[in-house]
């Protein structure tokens, strides 16, 4: 029993001690990507970030949003995550291959299934946003949800002048910035690394997903979209778990972000309908119905990939 407890403790101790190498590369090539998106700023526009106060940017700063686009391309994907995702594993003397899984064949089905998941979960991901904002904290703990409530209002409305588009152009950039980007950056990071690491070392998908969703939740800052965005998160972990390839919860997360960016491009043109309108909410029936949907082709995109192992076994 001592024996096991021992190696149990040195397995966690190991795993820890790994996370906070990749903790400081996140830190690190974030505060790389931060500086050198800072000076292409000042040389492109002029514009020091670190003066501006945010929550008065309005649509006609054309190029303090250009500037905050490029600063989130560089600093917060590519600088953040994607470097980290690919240095991490010669770092731990891991094949970067074995460990994001990108080499991996990809099959088309997969990646309809991995789409098609993502889009029948929408109405159980929104009722969870819904329960999400309904949560209070303790009366004694009043100012600082007042206060958690307040910034989350202000970066929302501040993410609504970043995907503001009034041209086909300016849409395809947003839809670059704000779904391509983060979609790759992003995976690569919490599906292909921390949740592929956590696979490794405890042996255990469940753990793994769960952590890697918990951390890819806690990472966007929005205590009142945790619930929602964890729930994302566990269905991306088990796209890429069930897909064998990173590129399946890739394409979902750019599916995911996208349709947020084309609802906002055409936001007159869609608001006669009722399912488009802000205080729209979907029922529980139909958040339950979301959601088993949702596991079932998860499910299905599952067994479809033993199917596929087996096959190739056989021969």
């Amino acid at each position: 029993m001592e024996g096991r407890m021992h190696q149990s403790g040195a397995q966690f101790l190991g795993y820890f001690g790994k996370i906070l190498i990749l903790t400081g590369m996140v830190l690190v090539f974030g505060s790389l990507g931060v500086l050198l998106s800072n000076g292409l700023v000042q040389l492109f526009w002029g514009i020091d970030l670190s003066s501006i106060n945010f929550n008065e940017i309005k649509e006609s700063d054309v190029q303090i949003i250009a500037a905050l686009k490029l600063y989130q391309t560089i600093g917060g994907g590519i600088g953040m995550f994607l470097v980290p995702a690919l240095v991490f594993p010669g770092a731990i003397k891991y094949q970067i291959s074995s460990m994001i899984l990108y080499r991996t064949k990809l099959q088309p089905n997969f990646v309809a299934l991995g789409i098609l998941s993502i889009l029948v979960a929408i109405p159980a991901i929104s009722w969870m946003y819904a329960l999400n904002q309904q949560m209070h904290l303790p009366a004694s703990m009043y100012a600082l949800e007042t206060s958690i409530r307040i910034m989350e209002q202000q970066a929302e409305a501040l993410t609504k002048l970043f995907v503001f588009a009034d041209s086909v152009p300016v849409l395809l950039l947003n839809i670059f910035v704000v779904a391509l980007v983060p979609a790759v950056c992003e995976e690569f990071f919490f599906r292909g690394i921390l949740l592929q690491y956590t696979r490794f070392v405890f042996d255990n998908q469940w753990v793994a997903v769960v952590v890697s969703a918990i951390v890819f939740s806690g990472f966007h800052g929005q205590f009142y979209g945790f619930i929602p965005r964890f729930a994302l998160g566990c269905l991306l972990g088990f796209l890429y778990l069930h897909s064998a390839n990173i590129y399946v919860p890739i394409a979902a997360h750019f599916v995911n972000n996208a349709i947020a960016v084309l609802a906002v491009y055409f936001e007159k043109e869609l608001s006669s309908y009722l399912i488009f309108q802000e205080d729209y909410h979907f029922t529980w029936y139909w958040a339950i119905l979301s959601a088993a949907a949702s596991i079932g082709i998860v499910w299905y995109l599952r067994n479809e990939l033993i199917q596929s192992l087996y096959s190739k076994l056989k021969k």
